[in-house]
């Protein structure tokens, strides 16, 4: 019976690994709420759209293209129902014919982006008409990474931190098969008979 238990928790740990990464980018997201819009600019201190989801996304290893058109094309399609880390697409125009914004889901009809129109990263709700005009579509990009380690220069310092999702991946495993040990440690005979 125990060897099923140590068995079954870090599968059961190991397959919710995929939500956790899309909830760890929308909180890392929700941390740079209130720095500035700058066109072009790629973060930490400021963020335009496609900047701001390219910097969340690359610190969890998911390279993203950097215009929001090209990450428009990322990932899969989401299909009518949000999840939360879906990116969601968004057009200027009134016949949708080109995305000119990308924000990412949080959940509860609210999305993260730096907002133009605002003039800094924060929160917006869906439901507004300003939103539910100009939608297009929404791409779920969270398992593009899955196995694939973020590429790092050879002098990074961080080049074998568990930061890469590879790394960080293999380090959560060796963390619960710690602890299943611990948890499920059979105690050592000493031999003596009392």
């Amino acid at each position: 019976m125990i060897p099923r238990i140590a068995c079954a928790v870090p599968v059961c740990l190991l397959l919710s690994t995929s939500s956790a990464l899309a909830e760890d980018v929308v909180d890392f997201a929700a941390k740079f709420i209130g720095r500035p819009y700058v066109w072009g600019a790629e973060g930490p201190n400021s963020f335009d759209c496609s900047g701001l989801m390219q910097y969340v996304h690359k610190e969890f290893g998911i390279d993203l293209p950097r215009r929001a058109v090209d990450q428009s094309r990322a990932g899969d399609p989401a299909g009518r129902r949000l999840q939360r880390g879906d990116l969601l697409f968004f057009a200027n125009d009134s016949r949708k014919s080109l995305v000119t914004h990308v924000g990412v889901y949080e959940g509860r009809g609210m999305m993260i982006d730096a907002s133009k129109r605002h003039g800094r990263v924060r929160r917006d709700n869906l439901d507004e008409p300003f939103w539910e005009d100009r939608f297009m579509f929404a791409r779920r990009v969270s398992d593009m990474a899955i196995g694939e380690p973020r590429e790092t220069r050879d002098d990074e310092e961080t080049r074998d931190s568990p930061r890469r999702t590879g790394d960080r991946r293999r380090a959560t495993v060796r963390i619960i098969e710690r602890i299943a040990g611990e948890l499920f440690k059979i105690p050592a005979r000493t031999g003596r008979s009392r």
